[in-house]
């Protein structure tokens, strides 16, 4: 099993999209994933229509070691998609609730959650305080979600700074992965700049702006089932590709297979969602 924070010191570059489609692609490939929501904002928890539910992460910050584990396994909910469970978040989640902050790591630990998942992602908040801290502390891998620009690669070194200092015995920063390239002239430079600092860290994928990505928060959707041949999906999956080291043709077969069960599923469920509302609407009209 493998657990990966998803962290930025600025906002509003992506984080909580990325680790929404990255953890649906993987799951429809196969893979057994735990996303856990790890932000006050809660906005993973909404995309995966779960409102503020009990337990949620802010219970396993606050109970003891000892019951850690098992509040972790409590807190655990389904999304919908088959391979793929959800640890939500709350709205009054801050620092003042964790008194260890390795308490994350001993509850993955604890409740021996590499039986069941082969991966864990964590979404974070912007920054890097107690909360992020924590998600560290757990994590085997850290990657960075962000946009071109001159203070996202700002943050990017200051956030390389922190590790550097706080976290040098822990995880580090392995991959940064360009987000919302447009193909500007500018945004080429600071492609280039960001490699030049970072080498051998940055994704040679760079994941696209598309609408689509509105669209399927919008209405609920998953990318690769409802939006699979959108330019967003094809660099996505060969994002994945590139992530984990996987076959690409491989993985686009089992999405494809993955994504036609579903929306066969999806088109019985209409049919007998309809069919049944025909019979009422026939028994009670006169």
């Amino acid at each position: 099993m493998k657990v990966i924070s998803i962290l930025n010191y600025k906002g509003g570059v992506g984080k909580t999209t990325f680790t929404i489609n990255v953890s649906q692609a993987l799951a429809l490939i196969g893979f057994r994933v735990l996303a856990i929501d790890n932000d006050s904002q809660h906005n993973l928890s909404l995309l995966l229509n779960k409102e503020i539910v009990y337990p949620n992460i802010r219970d396993i910050y606050r109970c003891s070691v000892g019951m850690a584990g098992k509040k972790m396994l409590d807190a655990i909910h389904e999304t919908g998609l088959r391979n793929f469970h959800v640890i939500t978040s709350h709205t009054q989640l801050s620092t003042n609730d964790i008194k260890d902050p390795y308490i994350l790591q001993k509850a993955i630990t604890f409740s021996s959650l590499h039986r069941f998942y082969d991966f864990i992602i964590i979404d974070n908040s912007p920054g890097i305080d107690t909360i992020q801290e924590a998600s560290v502390h757990a994590a085997d891998e850290v990657f960075i979600p962000t946009e071109l620009s001159f203070f996202a690669l700002n943050g990017i070194d200051e956030l390389h700074k922190v590790f550097e200092e706080k976290f040098r015995d822990d995880c580090t920063v392995t991959k940064i992965i360009p987000n919302c390239f447009r193909n500007t002239k500018r945004q080429n430079e600071y492609l280039e700049m960001l490699k030049e600092k970072h080498p051998q860290k940055v994704t040679e994928t760079t994941i696209p702006y598309d609408p689509v990505f509105d669209f399927c928060i919008k209405e609920g959707k998953t990318l690769f089932i409802h939006r699979l041949f959108s330019k967003a999906a094809a660099y996505y999956l060969k994002l994945i590709h590139e992530l984990f080291d996987l076959d690409e043709q491989n993985t686009w077969n089992q999405v494809v297979h993955k994504r036609n069960h579903e929306l066969r599923s999806e088109a019985r469920e209409r049919f007998f969602k309809n069919k049944n509302a025909s019979s009422v609407s026939e028994t009670i009209l006169p």
